[in-house]
């Protein structure tokens, strides 16, 4: 045809042949044998030769046949094909998460200021979230050193710690014994919230201690110090007096191995709840605290204790005119300090412990019940009352007192504790332990000639060793009878009683022992002989209750006698409803 010239017969460049056509519009064909567009061509390769086959998948990117006249280098294999990913945020990254910290609320740290709950850490795709709400649950819930390495992790987790211990409002903290004071003041350094503290430490205790808590801690308002067998505590009166009055938010005030104090002055309005132990010979005791509710002294158990509880109890009575708790440990407890006691007249007293008063007698009782009527709590043990003191409590405080604490009094026998039990109503707790006890019976080396000693004790005195307690109360859910070892039979008929302390009742007969307490949940038998522990097993930890027997009775063609007819061949009615069965869990412990 006219204006058409053959194409030339020239060699196709290499670049033409192996690159590939980019932008190819619909319409275009190419040639079979040389891939050169057929659009006013003319191919020269002859017809018997055979195309090759694109072996790659994409069209775009085919390798193309050469002619023979050019060297062309073997094809390279083709590449695996790439995924396109998004820009992923690292996993468990909280970098852009906005957590926003509200200092007037009780939990500054969590998570419900955010304006989306649903943020996640990581790719919204769905590879490698958390929500930041469950990193943060986790993170609170993990002890302090290894939330120091959770920080180590990355930069979003480092982020997260630190927020965990910047909302921090309640740490406890074990120092073991070879720790350095930077250790505790790096840890409450992280903590400027810090509200309540409780140390329990392992090595030795000072001043320094103290000023690095007042220091780190300015919101404190709750601190205890437990000190272990091997620490010493060596904080004299002076500085904790110091400590105290400087921190002015402090309520609650707890501290153990309180030796070294010697004398001292309390001078706080804001302080509440007072706990000191291990007191020995402080020659000065001020409580200068008007909000003073609640107070605990231990004291040695050293004989050369020098302390003048009478005016300790004098000056405590009257510069804290608002207390409702007290409980004194002491040996030195005599009828003299419960006179200066009750002559504070704290009407707002309701819980009253005076412990190891081996001086305290029933005129002290009497000065109690005098003086205080609404007691709901009143812990003598240790003390030489006997059962007219027990009378006496009973005719004060038979509508408010719900516990009674009576251990290690060798005066009280039996008919007091069923005359206690039968007079209180409201009894809640009743601990008994070590005051029906034979001092020759509790010793091993006497225990052998028991026979001979009961053939020579007079009936007189065999009443007293060996007595039956007997119980029936309403209310009653903890009874507390160890150490009794004059206790010969028990019958107790208390439902509402969970737990049962018999621990070292070494005479207590297995044939005279009734428990009929369907909700006793635990007994202790920890040194009872094993025919106690196995009539204690039978009784408390059946399956089932027992349920009434319900036979009908029928009587003999004779007229003599009636017999039982089981359910089987007596009539019962359609409507009759089928009684439920609880079941009885209880536990012996004898271990």
């Amino acid at each position: 045809m006219q204006g058409r010239h053959p194409h030339p017969h020239t060699t196709t460049p290499i670049s033409e042949v192996i690159l590939p056509k980019r932008g190819k519009k619909r319409g275009s064909y190419s040639c079979g044998r040389c891939g050169v567009p057929k659009k006013g061509h003319v191919c020269n390769f002859p017809k018997n030769l055979n195309p090759i086959d694109n072996p790659s998948p994409n069209p775009n990117s085919s390798l193309l046949a050469s002619p023979p006249s050019v060297v062309r280098p073997q094809p390279p294999p083709p590449l695996p094909q790439r995924h396109v990913l998004p820009q992923l945020r690292r996993a468990l990254s909280f970098d852009d998460v906005d957590v926003n910290d509200s200092p007037g609320s009780d939990d500054e740290g969590e998570f419900s200021d955010l304006d989306n709950e649903s943020d996640l850490v990581g790719s919204g795709s769905g590879i490698g979230t958390l929500p930041s709400s469950c990193l943060w649950e986790v993170f609170k819930r993990l002890p302090p050193p290894a939330l120091l390495s959770s920080a180590r992790v990355c930069k979003g987790w480092s982020e997260t710690s630190r927020r965990i211990w910047k909302s921090a409002v309640e740490l406890r903290l074990r120092v073991p014994v070879n720790a350095q004071i930077g250790l505790v003041g790096s840890v409450l350094k992280k903590c400027p919230g810090l509200v309540k503290l409780s140390l329990r430490l392992e090595s030795d205790i000072d001043a320094t201690m103290l000023a690095c808590i007042a220091f780190s801690c300015p919101k404190l308002d709750s601190m205890e110090i437990l000190m272990c067998n091997t620490s010493v505590n060596r904080i004299t009166g002076d500085e904790l007096g110091r400590f105290v009055a400087e921190k002015r938010c402090l309520t609650n005030l707890k501290m153990e191995g309180c030796s070294n104090l010697g004398g001292f002055t309390l001078c706080s309005t804001s302080l509440s709840t007072l706990s000191l132990s291990d007191l020995y010979c402080h020659a000065k005791m001020v409580f200068n605290c008007p909000n003073l509710k609640d107070v605990s002294l231990d004291f040695s158990h050293q004989e050369n204790d020098t302390t003048d509880l009478t005016l300790m109890v004098d000056g405590l009575g009257r510069s804290c005119p608002r207390l409702q708790n007290i409980h004194i440990a002491s040996i030195r407890l005599t009828h003299a300090v419960v006179l200066a006691l009750t002559a504070a007249n704290l009407r707002g007293l309701r819980m009253l412990s005076l412990v190891l008063g081996s001086e305290i007698t029933d005129a002290s009782v009497a000065a109690i019940t005098s003086s205080y009527s609404s007691l709901e709590l009143l812990d003598l043990s240790g003390s030489s009352i006997s059962d007219s003191g027990i009378g006496m409590i009973c005719n004060i405080f038979p509508e408010t007192l719900s516990k009674l604490l009576l251990a290690l009094c060798p005066n009280i026998t039996s008919s007091g504790i069923q005359f206690a039990a039968a007079q209180l109503p409201n009894l809640e707790l009743m601990d008994c332990g070590m005051t029906i006890s034979d001092p020759d019976l509790d010793n091993p080396t006497t225990q052998e000639n028991n026979d001979l000693q009961l053939q020579r004790t007079p009936n007189s005195k065999q009443h007293l060793i060996y007595q039956k307690l007997i119980i029936k109360h309403t209310c009653l859910k903890k009874l507390s009878l160890w150490g009794c070892s004059g206790l010969d039979a028990l019958y107790l008929n208390c439902p509402e009683l969970n737990d049962l302390n018999l621990n070292s009742c070494t005479n207590l007969n297995p044939e005279r022992l009734l428990l009929q307490c369907p909700n006793l949940e635990c007994v202790h038998a920890l040194g009872c002989q094993d025919a106690l522990v196995g009539t204690l097993k039978n009784q408390v930890c059946t399956d089932f209750m027992a349920v009434e027997d319900h036979s009908h009775c029928k009587r003999l063609p004779d007229g003599s006698k009636r017999i039982k007819v089981p359910d089987l061949f007596s009539p019962q009615p359609t409507d009759k409803k089928t009684k439920r069965i609880s079941k009885r869990c209880c536990t012996v412990l004898v271990n």
